[in-house]
């Protein structure tokens, strides 16, 4: 007999519930007062979500998204930033991590639960494949975005079906060092991201969507979906968390993580310590750097931020001060770090510990 999970059907809502509400959802089920859930939604207005992990300041050009009233969210899972508006349909499953239909590893959860998407797109008409890690892509274009991680004792993932997409606003948000090469993301992000209405000719029903989601998610899961609505606990939960997305202390969170050495500049300073910032592309995302360090090279504080992914997320914080008061010493600084990644089961699929040490080495060299 195929399982029963809930579904759950918003359609258009606040934009800050649109992120709000499966951490809210991810939260009861970690409880066990709800059972696995896919929920779908889209915003009611276009707003910049940032990854977990990112520096508002080093992303988004703040100021013209103050000026053209674009809010700012940061999500609870990791990766980069994004545009998202009602051009695109969400989906949103939170399931138990007891769940043996959904492997532990976030890799493989991606392989599992993006299936459907793959699915519901080539019922459509269009010529889907899954890319590792976490894309799905048609003719090497993206044509979805997808973000999974862990809250407590649940497995979310977060994606979308692009029916449309604005480049030029898109294009507008990021922080370049220039016009020049502002222009160079914008064909950039033209050839290497698609949607359904360029590939269609035409604005998919939304309706259809929906239905064809439904569809394929009980087709690969062997699951069946029943009509359900938030309980009072869950809206309780998200009550709670629309608030606290709106503190300082969550949209910039690195910054009140390590508040006097976000302050510091890239300079030589008192005292026999130098700030060193660095930027590493991984495989698995931009690792962004900011470091404290004494003039016999000890590292005396350190800041990890970035479009990478990194679970338990809460656990980035532990592995800064794990770092604190080593030299700079490559065998030194992987030993430490790959016991850590050992110590608390941690994944970070595409980025390694060796990655996250030749960001550091090559800061400070």
């Amino acid at each position: 007999m195929s399982e029963k999970w809930r579904l759950i059907d918003l359609g258009k809502v606040e934009y800050l519930t649109s992120q709000t509400v499966y951490h809210a959802v991810a939260l009861a089920r970690s409880e066990g007062v709800v059972d696995d859930t896919l929920l779908f939604c889209y915003p009611d207005r276009p707003f910049v979500c940032l990854g977990y992990h990112q520096e508002i300041e080093k992303e988004v050009r703040v100021d013209f998204c103050k000026k053209t009233n674009i809010p700012i969210v940061r999500r609870v899972i990791g990766g980069g930033t994004v545009l998202l508006d009602d051009g695109q349909f969400f989906f949103q499953v939170m399931v138990s991590r007891k769940n043996p239909k959904i492997p532990l590893t976030i890799a493989g959860a991606y392989k599992t639960l993006l299936e459907a998407p793959v699915l519901t797109y080539r019922d459509l008409g269009i010529s889907a494949e899954y890319k590792p890690i976490n894309d799905i892509e048609v003719h090497d274009k993206k044509i979805s975005g997808n973000g999974a991680g862990q809250v407590e004792e649940t497995t979310v993932l977060t994606g979308n079906i692009i029916l449309d997409f604005n480049y030029d606003l898109m294009t507008q948000i990021f922080k370049v060092p220039s016009e020049k090469f502002r222009d160079k993301i914008s064909k950039s992000l033209r050839e290497r991201l698609t949607t359904c209405k360029k590939e269609l000719g035409e604005f998919p029903d939304r309706n259809l969507v929906k239905e064809l989601l439904i569809k394929n998610f009980e087709k690969t899961l062997d699951i069946q979906l029943i009509p359900d609505e938030l309980t009072e606990r869950e809206n309780e939960l998200l009550q709670n968390l629309n608030e606290e997305y709106k503190t300082e202390e969550w949209v910039y969170a690195p910054s009140h993580r390590r508040p006097e050495l976000y302050e510091k500049r890239k300079v030589k300073i008192s005292g026999g310590v130098h700030i060193f910032e660095t930027v590493y592309k991984s495989p698995g995302g931009l690792i962004r750097i900011t470091g404290e360090l004494t003039d016999d090279e000890i590292i005396k504080d350190i800041l990890m931020s970035g479009d990478f992914w990194f679970f338990p997320a809460e656990r980035l914080q532990d592995l800064e001060n794990a770092i604190i008061g080593h030299p700079v010493n490559e065998s030194k600084l992987f030993e430490v770090i790959s016991q850590f990644f050992t110590k608390y089961s941690i994944e970070s699929p595409g980025t390694s510990p060796e990655d996250i040490v030749k960001a550091i080495i090559l800061g400070t060299s």
